[in-house]
């Protein structure tokens, strides 16, 4: 895949505690490999820029790394991301989702270029949205800022006041290999899962 094929920046989300699986999802390893560093090695051929948020340490070349400067969890990751990126767009992403699709990524791209203008592309499942392995564009900083200065810190909250490009569920089933794109591990039981899924 092209790097002119997608967007310029990435943002891994990776300032959880993993209190469901016990330990820092950084750490994550799947079938004897990081996923953390997984994705930053597939990131490394689609995007210019890798962003990292954590408020533990990490380090890795060529990857910027930020703190939550306002508000908590996932919501101040992306602002903190969307503030800093150098691309329109800012593709994000959870770092416990491993089945990530370089071509799922182009086909959101060309989703939102030739939707109309958005402020970001996101997956439905079910009755629910998935803000993560989706599109935010900059226009997206002040709301989210606005719910994060009112104390909301939950994403869904923030989508629904937001310009959608929406990926229906029979969109996104072509695009999942070993795995669906949107599988994500929170438990002992999910990366099982996601071992026998790589096996099959």
């Amino acid at each position: 895949m092209c790097k002119n094929q997608v967007f310029g920046s990435a943002l891994i989300l990776a300032g959880g505690k993993g209190t469901r699986i016990g330990y820092d999802k950084k750490n994550l390893m799947l079938n004897g490999s990081s996923v953390m560093a997984g994705l930053v090695k597939r990131f490394r051929s689609i995007f210019d820029e890798i962003i990292v948020s954590s408020n533990n340490e990490f380090e890795c070349e060529n990857v910027t790394v930020l703190r939550d400067e306002l508000g908590s969890g996932p919501l101040a990751g992306i602002y903190q991301g969307l503030r800093r990126c150098n691309s329109e767009y800012l593709y994000v992403i959870a770092c416990d989702m491993p089945f990530v699709s370089p071509d799922y990524i182009a086909f959101i791209k060309n989703k939102v270029e030739g939707g109309g203008h958005c402020d970001a592309c996101v997956a439905r499942n079910g009755a629910f949205l998935e803000p993560f392995n989706a599109l935010w564009r900059k226009s997206c900083i002040g709301p989210v800022r606005d719910a994060l200065e009112s104390g909301v810190y939950k994403v869904l909250p923030v989508l629904k006041k937001l310009r959608l490009c929406v990926v229906m569920p029979e969109e996104v089933k072509q695009f999942s290999g070993a795995g669906s794109p949107f599988f994500n591990i929170n438990y002992d039981a999910d990366l099982k899962d996601a071992e026998r899924a790589l096996k099959t």
